[in-house]
């Protein structure tokens, strides 16, 4: 046996392909001969971009005395977590119950079936040897007792497998918004925005929700707050100054200093954020960092044959931040004349604004203000800040970049489709929609097998079946493509996969979806994604899609088991909002009826997104169509070119104007 990952189409898997450990990818082989040979198990979890993952192999996997141990007395299993999401949660899961924490790396010790007994996180090498020492003296002579252990923790994963069924229908009603948003504020960070403490996660669905919550309710505390955050976060090292694109989170509670990976997830969500946002509030910060995220993605992370990247390294050569720090020096070589300003709007010292004597780019407020202040010419300013990053951006150019996870990854993919839609909406800059039509080509060409979407793509092949966590945000944005074209193929594509998904990952007892289609292969525990993680909840989403979809096409079963679905969850909402601001959306969704909007003139997108443009309209559902027959109820019998405002299937007069739509839908 030897290492086995030079395999992998994973670009994480093949990062550790040279290791001395005897690296097996996860199969029901490698479980198989775990069995033959009676060895435990050890199920390494990581993903390419992430810092203490590189610095354990390091330290542990690269070494030959580590190696020795691992490959005698276990089978070593090496696994991509965003590869295979659901080998990840069950594991996590495990090491909750555990050790009350995970994260990774997440390093598992298992019986040759798979059943985990310990699970951890980061360990320096003598901490691993010792660990893995203690095991197999355990293995070798208390086999029984580890058995019972490896039973009492399956027996803890069942209950996350468990969702309550609520037998007694919770009435809605719009004091659970105002219950939320009170427990909310008292968490929430006044002066930096986002939540109280450190780290701090960008969390984008927390503010689509309060968005929403502000515009029902009014709350200029409310709107305030999002306000704060957005502007915070955009500001802050967090963001690349230089080539925009957001980091993972920051370490810090002033969002100045981050951990440096760039995820495609982050970006995708904060797009559509703060084209919501924009579309709220008119910040024109707001739209300048659409554009930034959107520059950076098609520089940086848009794939020659389609589709976009996963995401970029925390390290180079490394060193963690490597690449986009500086020392004061560099700055004054670079920069020279040009320094100030520059150098003390982005707080950058001869010290060091972080460690080890280096600065990384940060700004508190916003350089129009910081012109006005220092009594400075915005335009002139702005030019010349332009000009410096240009330098510092050539100059970058020539350092050792970090390494790009190539893979490109349905669910992600999704959700970028949708912030193109969302950012085409904000600016009515018609090369975002393009973006999202040329990005739905690549799935129909490469994640689509009839009505199954494929979870990966990498080096011309396309593998993993599908988890709900990619049809769920897949679905989502072929509605939205749907809506900001009106070509009825997206929305029919749409409703097929809803059908398909329906018929393969519900589970009729838990009135929930799996992760996991039903043929899939059989786990030691079978995980279920209720509450948001740095992606919202795979089941949220897809109940939002029932629950517009049941109002597209007027299907009861579809808005029936969404109804069921929030029922479920609800207790949680109410208790832990932040932690399940995707289900408080469609919370909001339910006790704000859509408006039905019809457009049946000429150019409908366009009409639509005219009014998008301007107002943000959450409560609208709009419709319209391609074809001459459609098959969306809604628009039987509706003439052109009009405008038919419905609500809970009545409809109102037609009328022809957005000031008139904007009347009928009660918009002040």
């Amino acid at each position: 046996m030897s290492n086995q990952l030079f395999r992998a189409l994973s670009p994480y898997l093949l990062q550790h392909a040279n290791n001395p450990v005897h690296w097996q990818e996860w199969s029901p082989d490698a479980l198989n001969e775990a069995k033959r040979l009676d060895r435990l198990i050890i199920i390494s979890i990581g993903y390419s971009a992430c810092h203490w993952c590189h610095v354990m192999e390091h330290e542990s996997f690269e070494d030959d005395e580590v190696a020795q141990i691992m490959n005698k007395y276990f089978i070593s299993i090496k696994v991509d977590r965003e590869e295979r999401p659901d080998i990840d949660q069950i594991y996590m899961n495990a090491a909750m119950l555990i050790q009350g924490q995970g994260g990774w790396p997440l390093n598992v010790i298992a019986l040759p079936d798979g059943s985990p007994i310990f699970a951890g996180t980061y360990f320096p090498k003598s901490n691993w040897i010792n660990l893995l020492n203690y095991f197999i003296e355990q293995y070798t002579h208390h086999s029984q007792k580890l058995i019972e252990q490896a039973e009492h923790i399956s027996k803890g994963l069942k209950q996350f497998e468990q969702i309550p069924l609520i037998k007694e229908t919770h009435h809605l009603n719009i004091d659970l918004l105002s219950q939320q948003w009170s427990l909310w504020k008292s968490q929430i960070d006044r002066r930096f925005g986002g939540r109280n403490g450190a780290p701090k996660f960008v969390m984008p669905n927390n503010y689509e929700f309060l968005l929403r919550y502000a515009k029902s309710s009014g709350s200029e505390e409310v709107k305030d707050f999002v306000q704060l955050t957005l502007t915070k976060i955009a500001l802050g090292g967090i963001n690349d100054a230089i080539s925009g694109g957001f980091m993972r989170y920051s370490v810090d509670e002033k969002w100045h200093i981050p951990h440096f990976e760039k995820m495609l997830y982050d970006n995708a969500q904060l797009i559509s954020c703060y084209a919501q946002a924009y579309r709220a509030f008119g910040v024109s910060l707001f739209k300048d960092v659409i554009y930034q995220v959107k520059d950076w993605l098609l520089e940086e992370m848009k794939a020659k044959d389609g589709g976009f990247y996963a995401a970029l390294d925390a390290d180079s050569e490394g060193i963690e931040g490597k690449f986009y720090i500086w020392k004061w020096e560099e700055l004054e070589d670079i920069l020279k004349d040009n320094l100030y300003p520059f150098a003390d709007y982005y707080h950058c010292t001869k010290r060091g604004n972080w460690e080890h004597g280096y600065n990384h780019l940060h700004s508190e407020i916003p350089l129009e203000e910081y012109c006005r202040v220092n009594h400075l010419e915005e335009r002139q300013t702005k030019n010349l800040f332009q000009q410096c990053k240009k330098l510092l951006k050539a100059q970058r150019e020539r350092r050792i970049r970090p390494s790009t996870d190539d893979k490109r990854i349905c669910a992600w993919n999704a959700l970028l489709l949708t912030a193109w839609v969302q950012a085409y909406w904000a600016t009515k800059d018609v090369n975002f929609l393009n973006e999202a039509i040329e990005l739905s080509e690549f799935f129909e060409e490469k994640l689509m097998d009839n009505e199954e979407l494929w979870h990966t793509y990498n080096h011309n092949t396309s593998y993993i079946k599908g988890f709900l966590s990619d049809y769920a945000p897949t679905i989502q944005a072929y509605i939205h493509l749907y809506q900001s074209t009106f070509k009825e193929k997206y929305l029919l594509q749409a409703y097929r996969w809803m059908e398909w998904t329906v018929q393969h990952f519900y589970d009729e007892k838990l009135k929930m979806f799996s992760l996991n289609a039903h043929n899939a292969e059989q786990l030691v525990s079978r995980p279920i994604e209720i509450q948001d993680n740095v992606i919202s909840s795979s089941n949220a989403i897809i109940a939002r899609c029932l629950w517009q979809l049941g109002a597209y096409f007027d299907n009861t079963s579809f808005k029936n088991m969404s109804q069921d679905m929030l029922q479920n969850v609800l207790n949680d909402v109410k208790k832990y909002p932040a932690y399940y601001a995707e289900w408080s959306i469609l919370l909001w969704e339910q006790l704000h009826p859509f408006y039905e909007v019809a457009f049946t003139s000429e150019r409908p997108d366009e009409q639509l997104c005219q009014l998008y443009s301007e107002h943000f309209l959450p409560q609208v559902l709009p419709i319209g169509t391609d074809q001459i027959l459609s098959k969306i109820p809604l628009l039987k019998d509706k003439k052109s070119p009009y405008i038919y405002v419905c609500k809970e299937k009545t409809c109102g007069p037609p009328i022809k104007s957005l000031q008139e739509l904007l009347f009928a839908i009660q918009e002040k």
